[in-house]
């Protein structure tokens, strides 16, 4: 299996659908897969100690390290559904 990288034809946005999550392109070089990290899991894991920071500041300047993850977690379990859910547990401990 193909490492994850990001797919630079989309931008990551709110979850419409859920408003609790970012979602985010990725692909495997040949399809789009759809990333998806919860705001709370972002805040938790990045936002240090601002009581209510911006999610979407927060992936942008954490993107690097939600993608890694997000591809490591591909690797293991593949895209059902050509989306691939990243939770706290998907992080390496540093």
């Amino acid at each position: 299996m193909m490492p994850l990288r990001p797919y630079t034809f989309g931008d990551p946005h709110i979850d419409k659908a859920t408003s609790e999550h970012v979602r985010f392109p990725m692909t495997d070089g040949q399809q789009v897969i759809a990333g998806r990290i919860g705001i709370a899991v972002i805040r938790a894991r990045f936002g240090g100690s601002d009581p209510d920071p911006d999610p979407m500041t927060l992936f942008l300047h954490h993107r690097r390290p939600i993608e890694d993850a997000t591809s490591a977690k591909f690797d293991r379990t593949g895209a059902p559904d050509n989306l691939i859910e990243v939770y706290a547990e998907d992080f390496e401990e540093p």
